[in-house]
């Protein structure tokens, strides 16, 4: 099918992010990866047209429909830029002619946006790899593996697993969780996205979660909801639960090749408002409400939670600018409005024993939201872990809580950020 034809519905989580665009909260989040040498541009643009050539479904560009956005394929081809401006800002993917991603370069590092309408952490990866693998091969003469890619692949990296997992007869959980705690914080400059990265020996952090029993990103969430609760006990009157918005990859539990969003949000919190807690309890707590939750049985839920709204009929009838005006203030009542902060953990990239020689480090940013003006994503590769906040305002009160904690641990951690005056 030429790409000028080609179209698809957006998944269940893209409906959601298509409608809730706006210059904060523009639902870009970036991977990239840092190599060893400088960026040629022009290789990386050939390299960028061969990995749409493998993944056309991403040679689209968003279209509003009467009752629904959706991706139409275009024979236009998008340009690597060099970046310029803050991450994850200044690019609506609703004007006329833009891709639902773009590839940045500067000095040594290949960069790629996307927006939560089109992808999520996992599928931004493989692209990013595909991308990477492209421009070795150009750039070093990496050998490439790739063979061609039938219908039938493509059909699997595109499906809505949502759809195909969802089962119309087990119960939906409740979609309102609550008030939660909110860091009092005010808004910077609009197109202002600061990040401060922590970098952290994975053994170390491997050796403190083993103290506790517990997984690495148990120990993480422990972390950043004590932080959370110290800041919460100098700021704040009245105490309210501390709610973190944690994504899961539904790949891990269900069999899928998407390369669209396939992803729920769990929401472990601790109530302040029941006393003080040692970080001893927090772990515990955790440790018991990831267990209870990340289970095929229970997942499901989240996923019929998910598509139940999509089905509903008043929903299915309203037309798209209709919900583009009502979509924030939902998202805000339903969404990340109840929680206090959010964090993701990519896991750990491994790649081909050729390109590694290449290559220096992973990152990843979260998307910056007014809901939650903090945020955290986290990626490993090879001995490092690198923790990414992004933050839309100036204060710096969580991430210095948070890495302070980190060294009472008696884990060092390295600190890097995009402030010019930090």
């Amino acid at each position: 099918m030429k790409d000028d034809k080609l179209w698809y519905p957006l998944d269940n989580a893209g409906k959601l992010y298509s409608s809730i665009i706006s210059s904060r909260a523009t639902t870009l989040f970036r991977v990239s990866v840092t190599l060893t040498s400088p960026i040629d541009s022009k290789l990386l643009q050939t390299a960028l047209e061969a990995t749409l050539e493998r993944f056309p479904f991403y040679k689209v560009q968003l279209k509003q429909g009467f009752f629904w956005y959706y991706f139409e394929g275009t024979n236009q081809i998008p340009k690597v830029e060099e970046e310029i401006f803050y991450p994850c800002m200044s690019l609506s993917i609703k004007r006329r002619g833009t891709f639902p991603f773009r590839v940045l370069y500067f000095n040594k590092r290949i960069a790629v946006e996307l927006s939560h309408s089109i992808t999520d952490g996992t599928g931004a990866l493989k692209f990013l790899h595909e991308l990477l693998t492209n421009y070795l091969h150009l750039k070093e003469s990496v050998p490439l593996n790739n063979g061609p890619i039938d219908q039938e692949q493509l059909q699997l990296e595109t499906e809505n697993s949502f759809r195909k997992y969802y089962e119309k007869d087990i119960p939906a959980l409740k979609s309102r969780v609550g008030k939660s705690y909110k860091l009092p914080i005010q808004l910077d400059k609009r197109g202002h996205y600061h990040i401060v990265t922590g970098i952290i020996n994975v053994d170390d952090l491997k050796r403190k979660a083993k103290e506790y029993d517990i997984s690495i990103t148990t120990l993480v969430t422990a972390i950043y909801i004590e932080s959370l609760l110290k800041i919460q006990e100098k700021t704040a009157r009245r105490k309210q639960p501390i709610v973190i918005n944690v994504p899961v990859n539904m790949r891990s539990f269900f069999e899928s090749e998407t390369m669209r969003n396939f992803f729920v949000s769990i929401t472990p919190s601790i109530d302040g408002r029941l006393g003080e807690y040692e970080f001893e309890e927090i772990t515990e707590e955790l440790k018991i409400e990831f267990n209870r939750l990340l289970t095929p049985k229970k997942l499901k839920q989240y996923i019929k939670r998910s598509v139940i709204g999509e089905k509903s009929l008043a929903l299915r009838l309203m037309p798209s600018p209709v919900k583009d005006i009502l979509a924030p203030s939902i998202y805000s009542f339903f969404g990340e409005g109840q929680y206090t902060s959010g964090l993701s953990n990519l896991g750990a990239v491994q790649v081909p024993s050729e390109i590694e020689p290449f290559i220096e480090r992973f990152e990843c940013y979260p998307p910056p939201s007014i809901g939650n003006k903090v945020k955290a994503m986290m990626i490993s590769y090879n001995q490092y872990m690198y923790i990414s906040f992004g933050n839309l305002s100036k204060d710096r009160m969580l991430e210095r809580e948070f890495f302070r904690s980190i060294r009472k641990l008696g884990i060092d951690v390295t600190i890097e950020t995009n402030d010019e005056e930090n």
